[in-house]
This record gives structure tokens, C-alpha cells and sequence, in this order.
């Protein structure tokens, strides 16, 4: 029989004297023992590295909304809890000692899992391996969100120290000699594992993919290694030299010429800026939604010399660097691993995209974004693209914040259109410019100080006084308005002509059961996608053809700004023109032919299963195949 006693009586060998402190080894004598034989301290053992995965695998998807015993196939289950075993039998080989195996997995699966926690309170998505290359750009804002113990994460890390704590009471373990015999059938077991799992169709034939925004269809540990196979993107099946060259032929670049005021009387802008707003949105697009006031009056107003509707994005939340490469590139981010993010991962000198086509028709191309450099690579992808000048925060005159000072709060937008309009009145007259900006005003987290934000715009009707953070979030959408209010009317009394097009990146993670609470929570792609749609606009101080209620994806968005604005286009932009008349939206979350959406792992059948390969092609030439880039098609042509 096992009793507890003050001084363990054991048939198992302590640690030797000298590798351990007089201090520590004081406390371990305060802390009563479980008098345990030395096969009886072998079994409790063995059963705890049997028995505490499971604990591990229930917390973790307790701490991310999951019942794991009810949510998940018995191979789903299985699949998860080999991470959970191969995480301690790691930790065994590294430690030498099955209680410190077993304490150290479950803490570090205790840490993923409130990572994750985070993640999807903070960004609305679950934890992907692209996020460990991001790490820079999280440390950036990781102080404007709120690091408050939720229930689910105190009620698990309570149980997670009481089990330590229990384990105390377990003799002293000395540490086990480095055994040949262990070792090589269990790193052989572990080895046939994950070359079974990375190298086979085993989970693709078990009909497991990633899950981009939950870990309820995978759990988390699974879902993160099916990520990480997945991030190798293969060849399209239609893939060939013979299929590039037949779309190279069947759209054809423009070759580079431009003049403001061609001889026919075609006006073209001498100035092109896009505005890429942080998060902004509109919310009246869900179901239910309802506040005092409309958040975007000004925008509603324009109708003259505009064209303007919903954009549909790739990402919600964050992971704002998807946008901006959607935009500037034309490649969708619907068919790279999920959790990808490109700026990290597939840019490098030279690659085709708006950026280098505006600057081959004459266009000093500068970027701006009044936050820090660090962010998503942006100064070494800038250069990559090709940027003439890039600003970042310091580099912005008389900054005002906004919910904070300099060190807590972001830049308005207010501002930052200030300092476009200075950039372009200190450029000469006549001067073609392409300016990009990446605002910063409307970042998450939204349950910061109310500084320099008054409370304008609020929730009403079955959803007031129950999201405060929406409320925030509305108020500065509202203040946004104000200042593109203001942009425009300078605009509208500048001589040269102008465009802008404005649009913003993603919806805002702005509490974990609001887009429950009004979407449901499992809808169909169609509802899915609403919170995907972003507003925007393209708009010139000059005759432009107007429409109202178009609906895109953000990859063909520059296209339509080349088309409306009378400029030469890409072969590739050609292509995305027909493209987008039979696939209007390509995102993430999934595609829709104008008509039937069509959701992540739906098959597609018909014309519109043709325009997809084709585009998919495309892709991986521009993206995977840089050495055998079709020529002359992702640029313009020489005269």
C-alpha cells in the first residue's frame, strides 16, 4: 500500500547529491512523499504518460470553443493525440525522466492551446505554421489587446497546475541514462509515423484538410500538421508549357506608352493613389446589425464620377499583408496553404506587379504606412516590388493618434491623408505618381482608451449595450468617413486629373460570439462570406463611367483601377477581365459564378472549372515557376 509520508522511502535512486542545490533539495524534503516501490513508481508513471494526453487534448480544445469527445471522428481523435504522445516520448528523450515528460507536455500543450485561445479572440482564426514567421509583426501591436485570463483559460490552467502539483507528491525521479534500445524503435515508430502522414495520400484519403478559421473540423494539433503539409504547393494537373504558351498567345500585353491627354481626347490620371483602409468595413452588410446612425455617410453619398460596391477578401481579422499582396499582384491567396502569408514566403526582386507597371509608364511609385516598418517584411518586399519611396511612421509630419499617444494609439486616418495631400503638393506639377497607402486608424484591439474618439455610432436594436468593442469599431469607421470626406474635397479642386480608389482590407475581430450571434455558427458559404465584404470605390475628379453594387474579390481590383483609368494592361489583366465576367469573387472561404456560391471543397464542374485551372496555372507559373515565368504576359511589352 502507497501512503504519504514526509520523507520518501525509495527504492529508486535519487539524484546524486552534488546536481542538486542544498536549496532544493531543503524544499523537496519539506514536500511529503509517496512511498513507492520501484516497479509501483514505474506503473504510475507509465499510466500518467498514457492518461495525461487526454487531459492535454480535452483542455486544449475546451480552451478553443471544441467538445473534443463529441466534435471530432474517433480518426480525427486519434490523429491528435499521436502529436499529444510524440510531444512526451520528445520531452522523455530530452529530460531523461517520464515525470518531467509528462509535466512538460502538458504545459506546452497548455501553451498552444491558449495561443491559440488568443489568436482566434484577436484575429478570429486559428494558429497556423506561417505564424511563427510573423512573430515580428505581432510583437508590434501585442500591446493594444486585452491578455485578461478568460473563464476557459483560469478553469484550465487550474487544472493544469493541480495536476503538477499532485505530481509532486511522486518520489524524486534520478535521470535515466541515454538507452540505444529505447531510442531506436521509438525514433523508428515516430519516423514510419511521419513519413506516412507528410509523405502519403493518407490524409488527403482520409478526407482531412486545413481548416482555415476554427479548429473545430480538425482540432488544433492536427490542424497545424495538416498546415504543414500542405504549405508545398504542387503543379496544377493542366500544368504545361503548352497550356502557358496558349494563354500567352490569347491575351496579349499593351505595350508601354501613355500620355495624359492622348490625341483622341482619352484622359488618363496623372495622379493614382490608393487608399487600403485598416479594417474598414460595413457591418450593416450582416444580418441583424443596427445602429443609432448610418458609420460611413460620405461614402454612401458618392455617385458621381464613381464606381463602387463590395470587395470580397481572403482573410477576416488580420492578416492585413494578404490583402495588400491580392491587390498589387492579382494572385489570389484561395489556392496557397492556408495560414500562408506571401510577404514572408514567395516574394522575392522583381516580381511582376502593379508596382513595376506604373513605374515602366513613368509613374514615381511610392508607398506609405504611418505605423512601424517592421510589420509583414514590408520594407524588403517594397523593395522587391520596386518602390521609389517608402514611409513609414516616423517619416509622418504633425501625427495625431487616436486612442492613445505615440507608444499606445494609431495615426488617424485624418492625418495620414494630410500627409498624402503634402506628398503630392510637393511633387512638380505634371509629375505622374502612383501613391499607395496603408492606413492605420482602425487597427484591433477595440477595447482600447475612447482617447480622441468620441462616441458617435452604436449598436441598436437585439444587439445594444452588448458588444462595446462594435462600438468602438463604429465610432471609427465614422471618424474615418470624416477624413475621406476630406480627401475628396481636396481632390475635387485639383487641377490634374486624379484618381482614387479606396477599399479596405478585412472585417475586424471585434468580439469571439459577435459574427456567432449574427451569422450562426455553422453558416453556409453564401452567409460565410459576408464577412468577407469590404466596401470600396474608385473615383476621379473627371468623367469616369459610373456604376453602383459591383461585387469583386480583391485579386481582380487592379485590373478594374488599369481599366477604368484608360491605362496599358497586362496579358494578365486581359485574362482576369474575362475571368472575373465568369468568376466575379475568389477568395478563401470560396467562389461564386455571380449566381451559386461554391464553397473551399466543392467541386466545380463546367465552364466554370475551366477558368479556375486556368487561373490556377497562372498562379503557380507567377508565383512557383519565377525561371519559367510566361514571358510578356505579366508585364507590358516594349514599344
Amino acid at each position: 500500500m502507497a501512503s504519504i509520508v514526509k520523507q520518501p522511502k525509495l527504492n529508486i535512486p535519487e539524484e546524486e547529491p552534488a546536481a542538486v542545490s542544498p536549496r532544493k533539495r531543503k524544499l523537496a524534503l519539506r514536500w511529503p512523499k509517496l512511498a513507492l516501490t520501484q516497479r509501483q513508481y514505474w506503473w504510475v508513471t507509465m499510466a500518467l504518460l498514457a492518461v495525461v494526453p487526454l487531459l492535454s487534448f480535452t483542455l486544449v480544445e475546451y480552451l478553443n470553443y471544441n467538445d473534443p469527445w463529441k466534435d471530432f471522428t474517433p480518426t480525427q481523435i486519434a490523429l491528435n493525440l499521436v502529436w499529444y504522445y510524440l510531444g512526451e516520448l520528445f520531452f522523455y528523450f530530452l529530460r531523461g525522466r517520464r515525470s518531467g515528460a509528462v509535466k512538460l507536455g502538458l504545459g506546452i500543450a497548455w501553451g498552444f492551446g491558449c495561443a491559440n485561445h488568443y489568436l482566434i479572440a484577436f484575429r478570429g482564426r486559428t494558429l497556423f505554421p506561417g505564424d511563427f514567421l510573423c512573430l515580428g509583426t505581432a510583437a508590434n501591436v501585442a500591446g493594444n489587446y486585452d491578455y485578461s485570463l478568460s473563464q476557459r483559460q483560469a478553469l484550465t490552467l487550474v487544472i493544469m497546475v493541480l495536476v503538477i502539483l499532485l505530481m509532486k507528491f511522486l518520489p524524486n525521479e534520478s535521470r535515466k541514462k541515454f538507452s540505444w534500445k529505447v531510442f531506436v524503435p521509438s525514433a523508428g515508430v515516430s519516423a514510419v509515423f511521419l513519413a506516412v502522414f507528410f509523405g502519403t495520400g493518407l490524409v488527403e484519403g482520409l478526407g482531412i484538410e486545413p481548416s482555415m478559421w476554427t479548429t473545430r473540423g480538425n482540432g488544433l494539433f492536427l490542424n497545424f500538421a495538416v498546415c504543414m503539409k500542405y504549405m508545398k504547393v504542387d503543379q496544377p494537373e493542366t500544368y504545361s508549357q503548352q497550356t502557358l504558351s496558349g494563354l500567352g498567345e490569347s491575351y496579349t500585353s499593351d505595350e508601354l506608352s501613355v500620355s495624359v491627354m492622348d490625341p483622341d481626347g482619352t484622359v488618363r490620371p496623372v495622379n493614382v493613389i490608393v487608399i487600403m483602409n485598416e479594417s474598414f468595413s460595413d457591418l450593416s452588410v450582416l444580418p441583424e446589425v443596427e445602429t443609432n446612425q448610418d458609420a460611413m455617410p460620405f461614402l454612401r453619398s458618392l455617385t458621381e464620377n464613381t464606381i463602387k460596391g463590395y470587395a470580397y477578401s481572403s482573410v477576416f481579422g488580420g492578416t492585413t499583408a494578404n490583402s495588400e499582396y491580392e491587390f498589387l499582384t492579382g494572385n489570389t491567396t484561395a489556392f496557397l496553404p492556408a495560414g500562408t502569408v506571401p510577404y514572408q514566403m514567395y516574394v522575392s526582386d522583381g516580381d511582376p506587379t502593379l508596382v513595376g507597371q506604373m513605374k515602366a509608364l513613368g509613374y514615381t511609385a511610392i508607398a506609405a504606412h504611418p505605423y512601424r516598418s517592421s510589420g509583414w517584411n514590408r520594407p524588403s518586399v517594397y523593395s522587391n516590388f520596386g518602390f521609389d519611396e517608402v514611409y513609414f511612421e516616423s517619416d509622418f509630419q504633425n501625427r495625431t493618434y487616436m486612442r492613445g499617444d505615440s507608444s499606445t494609439g494609431y495615426v488617424t486616418d485624418q492625418c495620414d491623408y494630410e500627409n498624402l495631400i503634402r506628398l503630392y503638393e510637393e511633387k512638380e506639377k505634371g509629375e505622374p505618381l502612383f501613391l499607395f497607402n496603408v492606413t492605420m486608424q482602425n487597427h484591433s484591439g477595440y477595447q482600447m482608451s475612447w482617447e480622441n474618439l468620441p462616441r458617435e455610432v452604436w449598436l441598436t436594436g437585439s444587439l445594444e449595450g452588448r458588444f462595446q468593442t462594435v462600438n468602438q469599431y463604429l465610432s471609427l469607421i465614422y471618424q474615418s468617413d470624416q477624413a475621406l470626406e476630406y480627401l475628396i474635397s481636396y481632390f475635387e479642386g485639383v487641377e490634374e486629373p486624379t484618381m482614387i480608389l479606396f477599399f479596405g482590407d478585412h472585417q475586424p475581430q471585434v468580439a469571439t460570439n459577435f459574427y456567432t450571434d449574427v451569422l450562426g455558427t455553422d453558416p453556409d458559404t453564401a452567409l460565410a462570406e459576408k464577412k468577407q465584404m469590404v466596401p470600396f470605390f474608385l473615383w476621379a475628379n473627371y468623367d469616369i463611367p459610373e456604376a453602383e453594387g459591383v461585387e469583386l474579390s480583391l485579386n481582380y481590383l487592379s485590373t478594374l483601377l488599369m481599366d477604368t483609368a484608360n491605362l496599358p494592361m497586362t496579358g494578365y489583366q486581359k485574362f482576369q477581365q474575362e475571368l472575373y465576367e465568369a468568376v466575379p469573387v475568389i477568395n478563401t472561404v470560396g467562389i461564386s459564378d455571380g449566381q451559386i456560391w461554391y464553397g473551399e471543397n466543392e467541386t466545380l464542374t463546367g465552364d466554370l472549372a475551366s477558368a479556375v485551372e486556368e487561373y490556377q496555372v497562372l498562379l503557380y507559373n507567377n508565383i512557383f515557376d519565377k525561371s519559367n515565368r510566361l514571358e510578356g504576359f505579366f508585364s507590358l511589352t516594349e514599344e
